[in-house]
Order: C-alpha cells, then sequence, then structure tokens
C-alpha cells in the first residue's frame, strides 16, 4: 500500500521515524477527533506544519465509519467475553477521588489519555463501568494502557481497512497489540518491523529538515519514490530474507551501496560532456563576439554554468537500481 494510517496519538513525533515515514508513503493519515479540525491550534508544531503541507492528513473516524457503534460494540464483546482480562487490568488501578489509585496503577502512570470524538461514546460508559476508564474532562477519558493500546489498534485497523490505507505505529507496544491476533494480523506487523528496519538502515535521519521542501520533493520525484518503494517491498514479501539472516544485512548493504555510487556520480565533473549546440556551446559561441579580454575567462564562466546545471539536474544520471530515489534525498534534503 502508498498510505500510511498512523496510531495510536493525534500528533505524530517529530522523529527520524517520521521522517523516514514520510519520504516513504505517499500519504500519511493519523486519527484525529473533530475537535481538531475546528481547533488546529490543539496540533503540536511539527504536526500542524506537516498538516498544512499536505503531508499528513487529518482522518475523523466518525466521518469514515458508516455504523460506529456496532463497531465499538464488537470491542465490547472482546472484553466482555474475556471477564479474567477485565479483573486483571482493573488490579492495575480503580478510577477513584478523580485519578486512578490502588494497584501499581498510580505509580508507573498506566493508562493513556484517549479524546472522546474518536469512538462511540457507548465504548467509553462499558469500559468505566468496568473500571478500565475514568473520565478527565469534557474531551477527554484516562484509560488503563494496555485496554488503549488495544482499543487504538483495533480502531486504526477498521478504518484503514475502510479507506485502504496501511495501520502503523512506532510503539512497539501498540504493533504487537494481542487484539484480533491471527496468523494474517502477525503477517503484516511483522511486516512492517521488516520494512521499518529497510528504511531506518537506507534512510539516515535528514536533521533539521524543512517540510516544505520535503513536501515539493516528492511531488518533484514521485516516480522515483514509487521505484523505490517497489524495490523495499519486494524485500518485505522475501520470506527467504528474514530480517536475522546475514543475507539481509547483506542486501542492505548492497543497496546502500549502489545508493551512495549514484549520489558519486550526481557530483561528478563531466566537461567533455559539454558540446557546442548546448546550451553551454551556444552561450560559448555567443562570448565570442564579445571583447577580447573576456575571451580568457571564458572556461572558467562555462564551468560555472555547467556546475550550476548539475546541482539542477542531478537526476540525469541513469539508474536502473530503483535507488536514485535515496541518492536524491542525500543530495536534496541533507546537504
Amino acid at each position: 500500500m502508498d498510505n500510511l494510517l498512523y496510531y495510536p496519538s493525534i500528533n505524530l513525533p517529530d522523529t527520524d521515524w517520521t521522517i523516514r515515514a514520510l519520504l516513504y508513503y505517499d500519504n500519511i493519515g493519523s486519527i484525529v477527533p473533530e475537535q481538531y479540525f475546528h481547533e488546529p491550534d490543539l496540533y503540536e508544531p511539527f504536526m500542524r506544519e506537516a498538516i498544512q503541507n499536505v503531508l499528513i492528513t487529518p482522518i475523523n473516524p466518525m466521518f469514515v465509519m458508516e455504523h460506529p457503534f456496532e463497531v465499538s460494540e464488537r470491542f465490547c464483546n472482546y472484553l466482555s467475553n474475556n471477564p479474567k482480562i477485565i479483573e486483571r487490568r482493573r488490579l492495575f488501578g480503580t478510577p477513584e477521588r478523580g485519578h486512578f489509585q490502588g494497584g501499581r496503577n498510580s505509580k508507573t502512570g498506566n493508562w493513556d489519555r484517549l479524546h472522546i470524538d474518536k469512538l462511540d461514546g457507548e465504548i467509553f460508559y462499558h469500559l468505566t463501568h468496568w473500571g478500565l476508564a475514568e473520565r478527565i474532562d469534557g474531551y477527554w477519558y484516562k484509560v488503563e494502557k494496555r485496554t488503549a493500546n488495544e482499543l487504538m489498534t483495533f480502531l486504526a485497523s477498521v478504518v484503514a481497512n475502510k479507506i485502504d490505507y496501511q495501520p502503523a505505529t512506532y510503539r512497539m507496544e501498540n504493533s504487537f497489540s494481542t487484539t484480533c491476533a491471527n496468523n494474517q494480523d502477525f503477517e503484516w506487523r511483522a511486516r512492517q518491523y521488516k520494512r521499518d528496519l529497510i528504511l531506518k538502515h537506507l534512510i539516515p535521519y535528514p536533521k533539521q529538515i524543512d517540510l516544505t521542501c520535503l513536501r515539493r520533493f516528492k511531488e518533484r520525484h514521485n516516480d522515483l519514490l514509487r521505484s523505490f518503494r517497489n524495490k523495499v517491498e519486494l524485500l518485505v514479501l522475501n520470506l527467504t530474507i528474514t530480517p536475522e539472516s546475514p543475507q539481509f544485512i547483506m542486501v542492505l548493504e548492497q543497496m546502500k551501496a549502489a545508493k551512495e555510487e549514484l549520489y558519486a556520480r550526481m557530483n561528478e565533473s563531466h566537461w567533455g560532456e559539454i558540446v557546442f549546440g548546448t546550451v553551454c556551446g551556444t552561450i560559448a559561441a555567443g562570448i565570442g563576439f564579445m571583447a577580447n579580454p573576456i575571451i580568457g575567462a571564458i572556461p572558467g564562466f562555462l564551468n560555472a554554468i555547467y556546475s550550476a546545471c548539475r546541482i539542477e539536474k542531478p537526476e540525469n544520471v541513469i539508474d536502473q537500481t530503483g535507488l536514485k530515489y535515496l541518492a536524491l534525498i542525500d543530495k536534496r534534503l541533507r546537504r
């Protein structure tokens, strides 16, 4: 899939994982409650800038789902059919006097905040009744951490399936949640883990990146992005090359070496390629009609033009590896 749905939180973190995801996917969606659509100042600065640059798309799950009550009911049934899970998690803390007390919850902060508009309100009624949630204010609940992780994984899976996105998270406790665990669920999470390893190896974190430049870069090189993504996905889907195998590291090193070779070729000087009939040849012919004192400076002047052209069009380098996109990231975004 070309698009990713991020969870569990509203704001994507300003981290290397997010930058790599922005560079790899056509678009990233984030599950956002309706309140944020009316009050965009609630977003963290990085998230707000990414949305303004159309790099991240806010997705209201209540607008996406046609039957939110029935969807929430499935999650409630999962818990109600497993009373031992409810009891075990309730031991980690009981809502009392405005905050979780008892067990280990008050000492470890074993809870997460969830916005009420992300789900049908009925689900919070049940969680509160079971002692797994407590209302903080008009918009937020605090929910026992394991339950919150499962709930957001559940919601992201349903929404992603509806809009044909791929759910993903950088938080491992969410990525390998036991909710609805089956072979298919485990397989796509294993693929996500493998994909993240590949991208981490191939795309070093371009610190202090300009999101506007990133957007323009992706728009300009979308065809190269697709070629690169196809190459990565072929490796992700190759079951004979596991992340634990020496062959996996060898393939990644080969890809990295090919990228670096392309980068080096983009920075080579090819003065011999400049011939009359090109723009530089035309300029040289024109300068020939100027006063004689200028003639001695012509080679240096043409070289300046040519080196500037190389900066502006490094993509002219021929590539059959599918890794030109990576080399351009190094040249354009990590200079």
